[in-house]
């Protein structure tokens, strides 16, 4: 089960990194590859035995934007917090 939703997240986000980088919005890059990466490291950094446990909303809106950064500048998008991709938000 959760090979398949890690599975079918990576089919996902390749699809929109090829977009992307059809659009001229992300250098050229193997989707194929990348995907996969970004959901390991994703789904490693934020849910994995090795994630930290963040002791309160504050602490876990920094982690998943700590990530998010990651995987952003791990496509090629250096400047992610300056073009506004990542985004302060309340978590409900």
């Amino acid at each position: 089960m959760r090979l398949d939703f890690r599975q079918s997240l990576a089919a996902e986000l390749e699809v929109r990194i090829k977009a992307a980088v059809a659009g001229g919005h992300l250098p050229d890059q193997d989707a194929g590859r990348a995907a996969p990466a970004i959901v390991g490291a994703l789904m490693g950094g934020l849910l994995g035995p090795l994630a930290p446990s963040p002791r309160d909303n504050a602490a876990a809106r920094a982690l998943v934007q700590t990530a998010t950064l990651l995987a952003l500048r791990a496509l090629g998008v250096v400047d992610a917090r300056a073009r506004g991709l990542v985004a302060q938000c309340a978590l409900p």
